[in-house]
């Protein structure tokens, strides 16, 4: 294709682009006109929709809402997540399609009970006045589960239930078409692929060095998990095993079996220490700023799903966290306050760990590292970046542990082994990742690290300014689980139930 040709389908792409957000946009908006006339009919009791309306008033306008899972319009005790809306298409009885709405349930009394919580002494008050109940946090939680079930039992009861609710059950985009319509995506697209591609060949030149020819600009130090067990197959199979015994066949361990598999798979973190910013520590409040304290090395842990062969797997995710991102290694357009990397771990029915998937927590730089048996190679993608694998998994793990080593400052993963030695060794905690969505104050009043769209509070950079026209809000910024967008040219979700099978051959 020549260069008149290239500039002509630009201004194709672009004509179209803007062509077609008019209908989509007029259409979401009918959509929900339809949805709102078909809820109307349901015809709840009026105290159990005035409760849910009242609360969620108050958490709107104290600026609190949780986004960790993504409200369902019409259905204000609902709440799903990319995993579950994925498996829409799967609820072909009653007890998969009554399993999957308590699931929903569950989402959202948990979300509540985390709004409740970081809900101001000042708001919680006036929101019991309006209720003409005590001003109580374990009350509104009882009252917000009570009323949840009550109404589910009510709209359960309705022939149309199911068909309203699939109908109204979606996840949003973490990419919005009018910023790329704005930003002339088409175009500014073509230079955000090239420098993407250099990026993701310098990584690659990494992991194919030796590890010792990385350079050390401070001191080598190993952070290790203060509790361990030994990797064990047969362990791993029988609790996946007796987890799946539901409807839906979704892998749910108890919480024994968590902390187990927690213990067995928790990385070694071999970091560069040049400065401040290189430490690993617990998040905590300090003077209103989100700070990072060293001397708690802390690694926050969620439990997550998706599908492997058209199968529901179990995802471990450990999130550990900087004070900043900074130092000479780190391009100045990604500099700022708050740093951090998550790690995943996705288990298959064997019991093995079938890929291991990262991304820093702005959710940049993602990139895969699958089993060398279990993954084929990769399908590639039409319209943007093919999936970046700049390794395989060491034929060693999961029998050795996973060592990684970070560079310093810019806080990239250059490198995966089971060998690799550290000058120094901490140990860090594991932490439920619940307790960033809740973060109690000196005073002990409690807020989010996020806001509530589910962006990290003062964690802003320059890169909006830059690379808005890629559709993403607030890039470069930390994020929420459920708010990665990790690829600047196409579109694709950390939380993508089909991640895997769309973007590999399954072995």
């Amino acid at each position: 294709m020549n260069a008149y040709e290239t500039r002509s389908q630009i201004r194709l792409n672009l004509r179209l682009h803007v062509f077609l957000l008019v209908p989509i946009l007029f259409f979401i908006g009918c959509a929900a006109i339809g949805l709102n006339r078909q809820v109307a009919k349901f015809q709840r009791p009026p105290e159990y929709t005035r409760f849910f309306e009242l609360l969620d008033r108050s958490v709107a306008e104290a600026g609190v809402r949780d986004a960790s899972a993504f409200k369902v319009s019409g259905f204000p005790y609902l709440r799903t997540n990319r995993f579950l809306t994925g498996l829409k298409k799967d609820l072909n009885n009653d007890a998969r399609k009554e399993q999957w709405v308590h699931r929903l349930q569950q989402l959202d009394i948990e979300a509540r009970q985390r709004e409740i919580y970081n809900l101001p002494t000042a708001a919680l008050k006036d929101l019991a006045r309006q209720l003409g109940e005590p001003a109580g946090r374990q009350m509104l939680q009882e009252r917000a589960a009570f009323y949840s079930a009550k109404i589910l039992t009510h709209d359960q009861r309705l022939p149309n239930f199911y068909d309203v609710l699939l109908g109204a059950v979606t996840d949003p985009s973490e990419y919005s078409t009018a910023m790329r319509v704005v930003g002339i995506y088409p175009l500014t697209s073509i230079p955000v692929t090239a420098v993407s591609r250099n990026v993701q060949e310098k990584f690659r030149k990494w992991h194919h060095a030796p590890a010792d020819s990385l350079g050390i600009l401070g001191a080598l130090t190993a952070y290790v998990p203060s509790r361990s067990t030994e990797y064990s197959e047969k362990t791993v199979r029988l609790i996946l095993n007796r987890s799946k015994q539901n409807a839906l066949l979704i892998p749910q361990p108890s919480m024994a079996d968590q902390q187990t598999l927690l213990a067995m798979f928790a990385p070694v973190i071999n970091q560069d220490v040049a400065g401040v910013y290189d430490n690993i520590g617990e998040v905590v409040w300090q003077d209103n700023i989100v700070g990072i304290n060293a001397a708690k090395p802390t690694i926050y842990y969620y439990f997550s799903h998706a599908r492997f062969k058209n199968v529901p797997v179990l995802q471990l995710n450990y999130v550990f966290w900087y004070s900043a991102r900074n130092g000479q290694n780190s391009p100045w357009i990604e500099r700022g306050p708050i740093d951090g990397i998550t790690i995943r771990v996705s288990l298959d029915d064997d019991g093995r760990p079938f890929m291991v998937d990262i991304m820093n927590n702005c959710g940049c730089y993602h990139f895969f590292v699958p089993h060398h048996k279990k993954i084929g190679k990769m399908i590639p993608t039409p319209d943007g970046i093919d999936a970046f694998v700049p390794r395989r998994l060491p034929e060693s793990y999961p029998q050795k542990r996973l060592k990684l080593r970070i560079i310093s400052g810019w806080h990239q993963v250059a490198h995966m082994d089971d060998e690799m030695n550290a000058t120094r060794s901490l140990s860090y905690q594991l932490a439920a990742y619940e307790q960033l969505e809740m973060l109690p104050h000196e005073d002990q009043t409690f807020e989010s690290i996020f806001n509530s769209a589910g962006i990290g509070k003062g964690s802003g950079r320059v890169e909006p300014l830059i690379f808005f026209p890629m559709g993403i809000v607030d890039i470069g910024s930390m994020r929420q689980r459920g708010h990665h967008a990790i690829k600047l040219v196409g579109r694709e979700h950390f939380d993508d139930p089909d991640l895997f099978d769309r973007n590999f051959e399954i072995e």
